[in-house]
């Protein structure tokens, strides 16, 4: 839990700079919805999962992977799940 905690400090602390650094309005905003966007993406993936017959598994990983990757990352996720 704690890494996880470390790992989304990090990871908005990287998506700031970025959206700072592209002169992006009000860049901790935007790297804060980045950064929650993912999460919510994977928590309605494993809920719409009866419906879809995709259950991507909550683990820290994955997570992490939501988190850093936004709904990119979460796709990828969802790739692995239904081609492996």
């Amino acid at each position: 839990m704690i890494r996880l905690l470390i790992f989304s400090i990090g990871s908005f602390i990287v998506f700031s700079i970025f959206h700072f650094v592209g002169k992006k309005k009000k860049p901790c905003k935007r790297a804060l919805v980045s950064i929650l966007c993912g999460p919510l993406v994977l928590i309605l993936v494993n809920v719409l999962s009866n419906y879809t017959n995709v259950l991507v598994p909550l683990s820290e990983l994955s997570f992490m992977t939501s988190i850093a990757g936004g709904i990119p990352g979460v796709t990828l996720l969802i790739l692995t799940s239904v081609l492996l």
